[in-house]
């Protein structure tokens, strides 16, 4: 039985990294193995890793960080987002659609969605949402972390 991560807001940033400076990535994944493979990859890579099961703890950290005077420690925000596309009652795409509607996307950081799902519809729809990317399943996990790598890079 996959374990449940808190949803509290104040608990949500997890560090599983030494360093404070490492780019931060949030990764959703329902499949507890899947999660897991993904997080030690990027943790290899040394970014810090904060690791959830479903897509509405994403809602809730932009949410609160679009709040003013309620925003995370710089050593707290994500740098990136690495989400299923469909998992059981709300998946990345849906949650974006979410955080769109509810004028929080600037405050997000960006997104990479992973699918098995990944059809020419399913590509379509995430890019309505805005600039992201999209990896079909199953993929190379080197291909996740070049994504991974271009994305942050070209915030700074």
């Amino acid at each position: 039985m996959p374990t449940e991560q808190p949803n509290e807001l104040s608990k949500m940033p997890e560090d599983s990294s030494d360093s404070k400076r490492s780019p931060h990535i949030l990764l959703i994944e329902d499949d507890e193995e899947m999660l897991n493979m993904l997080s030690e990859a990027l943790m290899q890579e040394g970014y810090r890793v904060t690791k959830r099961m479903k897509a509405f703890d994403w809602i809730l950290y932009c949410i609160h960080n679009a709040g003013e005077n309620m925003s995370f420690s710089p050593d707290d925000r994500f740098d990136a987002v690495v989400s299923d596309i469909r998992m059981p009652k709300m998946g990345g795409l849906e949650a974006l659609r979410i955080i769109n509607a509810l004028n929080c996307a600037e405050t997000c950081p960006p997104a990479i969605f992973i699918t098995a799902f990944g059809d020419d519809e399913t590509h379509r729809m995430a890019e309505k949402l805005g600039d992201v990317e999209v990896l079909d399943k199953p993929f190379d996990v080197n291909d996740l972390i070049k994504k991974v790598q271009k994305l942050i890079s070209s915030q700074i």
